[in-house]
């Protein structure tokens, strides 16, 4: 009997480093990645990153979601949704998409927000509005 083809689909990967294990230097994962364990570097994630209740990560992050509930120190770039949850501590320059934040989640740093498919703020908009009834 065949086997059948083994679908080859990087961003269906997911990626794991437990809880005690340490890694220092950059991380490039085309899926998602959770961490339970301590990163020290870059993290490029093509998917969603989840760093979970013991985890740690001291760097830069460019990812598509966030889930943050363990200690993150750095510059993050979320192009979606960026959790803090309840045990998050995270301390950085955040630009994200969304942003939701649970009771007891602390946050120390900028957080820029920008939803990246309109090209026009509500001001804009309102402002435009005027001028074409004010014509």
């Amino acid at each position: 009997m065949m086997n059948a083809p083994r679908r080859n689909d990087a961003s269906a990967e997911h990626n794991r480093i437990v809880e005690g294990t340490q890694i220092q230097g950059n991380i490039h994962s085309p899926g998602d990645i959770r961490i339970d364990g301590h990163v020290k570097g870059n993290l490029s994630v093509g998917g969603k990153l989840v760093v979970g209740p013991t985890g740690a990560v001291d760097g830069e992050v460019r990812a598509q979601e966030a889930s943050l509930a363990g200690r993150v120190l750095g510059k993050l770039e979320i192009k979606g949704l960026t959790s803090l949850l309840q045990s998050a501590n995270v301390q950085a320059d955040l630009n994200t998409g969304q942003l939701a934040v649970e009771s007891g989640a602390q946050f120390t740093g900028t957080c820029v927000m920008a939803n990246r498919k309109t090209t026009a703020t509500p001001a804009d908009t309102v402002a435009a509005k005027k001028e074409a009834s004010a014509a």
